[in-house]
């Protein structure tokens, strides 16, 4: 059986399972049927090209690595479920988790519903991170429309090559990457340990918590920002940190804490990765307080934020370091170490970004909506992740957690509405 090696940040997710669910998480939604054979027939040849997703992970205590899958069929590739409701029946498909040992890292799911149609995935986070998840979307809604106009679905181009973050280091000079290699510096500990009033229930559930921004005050938010030389996810953190501050554990520390996550093919002169995999980086942005006004707490986040992407080695500060931990200790060894070297955000946010509209047009179909979430994470820790189509950015907490807690979060995600409306005006 043929083995692939297990990258840093596959073991980083791993060792992580106990914080969130390990899941990257999407919707698309479309006026039309989708065509499942199609779909099917897309997905397996891209299955076939990428080992990854049809293989098991061996969590061995010594040397952890991926058992690719051989057999499989095109029937397993997707599900088709017909419901009354295409958001609830997404949504409770996305609720569901994939096991580390199962055949298949992804789960997809057509839903139909009179004649509309939605596309549900959810693929194993320690297979890839967002950016490449979108890669993978956009691929298959491609070999979908190759199928479906009679073309070659053997004519997909798809990228093959290394999933490790050496990759990271390939377009530095000698002395940059030298420096890059060295930074040993641990930046997931911000000492700062406010976190979110989630309840003591044990009686929990995945939920995912949505606010939908149109695209004309997504439009305006942009322009706004930019009178204060703040980008658009500026002005989310910025929104994120103050209403959050509401709902924090009594503490007579100020300070907040969002650590936003980096996207390191940045570092990379195509900016691509060569394979499906995970290039992602903690950025931290520690706030002394949010008691002064919006634009007060915007520029505190700019000067955090500015000063954090002129710094030419930002998101790789730290990977030499749970490299060294793979490379001398055994795995069992190593897992303690990062548990207790590494911490996990207990808030954090990640903007995904744009889902390209063109990538999601499926032939015949028009796709009206479409997002993509992190992972589900569990009490205590929290994640506010954006994406953007069509110019509408939807804001979305993922989160494991019973009634009243899920009553909290959309209070909070209200108040950060809110804080955006008040920017505007």
């Amino acid at each position: 059986m043929q083995k692939l090696k297990a990258e840093i940040w596959d073991r980083v997710q791993y060792i992580f399972r106990n914080y969130y669910d390990r899941m990257i998480h999407s919707v698309s939604y479309y006026e039309g049927k989708v065509n499942l054979s199609a779909l099917r027939e897309s997905l397996y040849h891209i299955v076939k090209h990428y080992p990854i997703l049809r293989s098991s992970f061996n969590s061995s205590m010594l040397n952890p690595s991926w058992s690719v899958n051989e057999d499989f069929t095109k029937e397993e590739m997707a599900d088709a479920v017909y419901c009354d409701d295409l958001q609830k029946s997404a949504l409770a498909s996305l609720a569901e988790e994939i096991s580390y040992k199962a055949k298949f890292q992804f789960k997809m799911t057509v839903h139909y519903c009179g004649e509309n149609s939605a596309i549900s995935l959810l693929v194993n986070h320690m297979c890839m991170d967002g950016t490449d998840f979108k890669y993978l979307i956009g691929k298959i809604v491609e070999g979908y429309n190759l199928i479906v106009r009679g073309g070659d679905i053997n004519s997909l181009a798809l990228k093959s090559g290394d999933r490790g973050v050496e990759q990271l280091y390939k377009d530095m000079s000698e002395e940059d990457a030298k420096t890059a290699h060295g930074l040993m510096k641990n930046v997931s500990k911000t000492g700062v340990k406010n976190k979110f009033a989630f309840t003591d229930d044990e009686d929990c559930t995945t939920c995912f918590n949505l606010r939908k921004l149109e695209k004309e005050f997504v439009d305006r938010l942009k322009a706004k920002g930019k009178e204060f030389g703040a980008t658009l996810n500026d002005v989310f953190v910025t929104a994120y940190a103050r209403a959050i501050s509401n709902y924090i554990e009594k503490s007579d520390d100020k300070r907040i804490a969002i650590t936003c996550m980096k996207n390191l093919r940045d570092h990379i002169k195509s900016g691509e990765s060569e394979d499906l995999t995970n290039l992602t980086g903690f950025m931290p942005c520690v706030l002394e307080d949010t008691d002064g006004t919006f634009r007060e707490t915007l520029a505190n986040v700019c000067e955090k934020t500015k000063s954090a992407k002129e710094d030419e080695f930002c998101g790789l500060y730290g990977l030499p370091l749970m490299a060294l931990a793979f490379k001398l200790f055994p795995y069992s060894i190593a897992e303690m170490a990062i548990k207790i070297g590494y911490e996990n955000p207990l808030i954090g946010m990640s903007n995904i970004g744009v889902i390209s509209e063109e990538a999601l047009v499926a032939d015949g179909l028009k796709c009206v909506d479409a997002f993509i979430t992190g992972a589900t994470k569990f009490k205590p820790y929290i994640q506010l992740t954006t994406t953007t189509f069509k110019g509408e950015t939807t804001l979305c907490i993922a989160e494991k957690c019973s009634d009243e807690d899920r009553r909290r979060i959309n209070a909070l995600l209200d108040d950060i509405v809110t804080e955006l409306k008040e920017f505007c005006e």
